[in-house]
């Protein structure tokens, strides 16, 4: 039976949960502690680095009426998407990897207010122009990175048959594990934007509803990562 977790259709980005056909009845339950590792030991917050970032962007521009004049243009940027993946390196994993591949999508917010005669009321727009980037960022603090073996195929555990001539396909097993990796997360510090902005589609009395714009958007963004503090396990 399908449960409605009410993600999806625009409402949110969080993730749901797996969906599940049955809970499992289970029996004896048994477990062991071990000893405790890291005790004492400090998780921090560590700096990857202030990640520069220029990316160039063009979009036309359609004002719903005619304009004579564009009072001015007050500009928000934001980030719909910020995502550092870790660049595997040679010698993995005894080499932590110090590159990540970095996806950066957004937004440029424009409110354009203009007239569209000589006297008059000044009319308000809203418009978003998109923007984004993918490129490689080198040079970085090592990261804390693990990979993950959750295919029961790769580590299949099987038992001889009864008769000695083959595999019991009604006795196997697998080894799975998953390291948790702290994820890289990314922070906006810093946003400019340099634009032109091209007048297009007058009509016979001189009034135009076409701007195509050309813009520069500069962004830092502060990549961190949470660590020990006595750096990477050896």
């Amino acid at each position: 039976m399908k449960k409605n977790h009410s993600y999806g259709c625009g409402s949110s980005d969080k993730c749901p949960p797996m969906p599940k056909c049955d809970t499992a009845k289970s029996h004896t339950h048994f477990c062991d502690v071990g000893t405790p590792e890291n005790t004492g030991g400090v998780e921090q917050t560590v700096i990857l680095g202030d990640v520069p970032i220029q990316t160039l962007t063009e979009a036309d521009i359609y004002l719903p009426s005619y304009a004579t004049e564009v009072k001015q243009i007050r500009k928000n940027v934001y980030l719909t998407q910020c995502k550092a993946v870790p660049v595997i390196p040679e010698g993995f994993p005894d080499t932590a990897p110090t590159s990540v591949k970095l996806y950066v999508e957004g937004y440029i917010h424009k409110n354009i207010q203009y007239v569209d005669d000589c006297e008059g009321y000044v009319k308000d727009y809203s418009v978003n122009v998109p923007f984004k980037c993918y490129s490689l960022v080198n040079t970085l603090p090592e990261i804390d990175w693990e990979f993950s073996n959750k295919n029961s195929n790769s580590n299949e555990i099987r038992e001889l048959a009864k008769n000695g001539m083959g595999a019991d396909r009604c006795s196997f097993g697998s080894l799975t594990f998953e390291f948790l990796n702290e994820p890289i997360k990314c922070k906006l510090l810093y946003a400019s934007v340099t634009q032109m902005d091209i007048l297009s589609d007058f009509d016979k009395w001189g009034r135009f509803d076409k701007i195509t714009e050309k813009a520069e958007v500069n962004l830092l963004v502060r990549l961190t990562q949470r660590q020990l503090a006595n750096g990477l396990d050896d």
